[in-house]
């Protein structure tokens, strides 16, 4: 069985996918839902509906845990299951940014935590409502020590998803990851534009500058990328994306807390270690931040 904490895009993309070949899966989800049944709608605008465990704590403390909440809500779930997680029970990772390993790993020292990189991506219609917007390479790695049982994890994820593969340097892929979502996440909230309209030259040029700027933090953390194919990435990423609004996007259209903390925010305290200037990063990062404020300040007056 396959524990999913978060009933959102990610977690009932794999939820329905995991049923869809045969496995069993769990739900964890915020609130109580009563007769649980989750609504799908594939690439190829097949549709199901799988009736579907759920509830508000784990099952058991043995069955792999997938968290596929945002980055934000990731030490507060793994705080609300806590009582309930075995010693070695498998944490696997599942969120856009970088920094919440660290958080898990403080709270469960003695467990095996799995870190993902996933271009998969779904649009969440209303409440266990999703429809598959995206289909990418998922890489799985070790954070924090081997995992014995490595090839039959994936195994089951990748008959899930096809495309998953487990990898000995999951640090590269996060990395790679973390800079696309700089250069796209952004750019896309701030001028309230799907994916595709990055295209355009004004936001290449800032795409250019960004890469540069990230280049030389992830360098300084031992991670290498050659810029023109770093950035050739980014683009592979826009244009097969083109018609989809990124997850911050969303957040600000919805006025929700972004992942911009875990996503520039992580790099900027990164380059802030080394002394490096990220200015064009830095600029961004901050207007993601004085929305937030905004959002926060007319939560306040409701």
């Amino acid at each position: 069985m396959w524990q999913i904490i978060g009933a959102g895009a990610i977690g009932c993309l794999w939820a329905a996918n995991l049923k869809r070949s045969g496995q069993n899966v769990h739900l964890i989800t915020r609130k109580a839902i009563a007769n649980p049944v989750l609504h799908y709608q594939d690439l190829q605008q097949n549709k199901y509906r799988f009736n579907i465990s759920s509830g508000q704590q784990l099952l058991n403390n043995k069955d792999p845990i997938l968290v596929c909440v945002k980055a934000t809500q990731v030490k507060q779930a793994i705080l609300n299951q806590l009582p309930y997680i075995g010693e070695n029970q498998m944490i696997i990772l599942m969120h856009n940014g970088m920094g919440c390993a660290e958080q898990v790993q403080a709270l469960l020292p003695y467990n095996p935590i799995i870190c993902t990189a996933t271009a998969n991506a779904s649009l969440v219609n209303a409440p266990l409502n999703i429809q598959q917007t995206g289909l990418g390479m998922t890489y799985l790695g070790a954070y924090n020590r081997p995992i014995a049982i490595a090839n039959s994890l994936t195994s089951r994820l990748n008959n899930a998803l096809d495309n998953t593969y487990w990898v000995e340097n999951i640090e590269q892929k996060l990395w790679l990851k973390l800079i696309i979502n700089i250069c796209i996440n952004p750019l896309t909230a701030i001028y309230q534009i799907n994916n595709g309209k990055l295209q355009a030259p004004q936001y290449q040029q800032q795409i250019i500058k960004m890469c540069e700027e990230a280049i030389k933090v992830a360098q300084a953390e031992g991670i290498k990328f050659e810029q023109q194919t770093l950035f050739k990435l980014i683009n592979d990423v826009i244009n097969a994306t083109a018609e989809n609004f990124s997850s911050m996007n969303r957040d600000i259209f919805y006025q929700r807390n972004t992942e911009n903390e875990y996503i520039n925010g992580y790099l900027l305290e990164k380059a802030r270690d080394y002394n490096i200037n990220t200015p064009t990063i830095a600029a961004l990062y901050q207007q993601i931040k004085e929305r937030e404020n905004t959002i926060a300040d007319n939560e306040k007056q409701r």
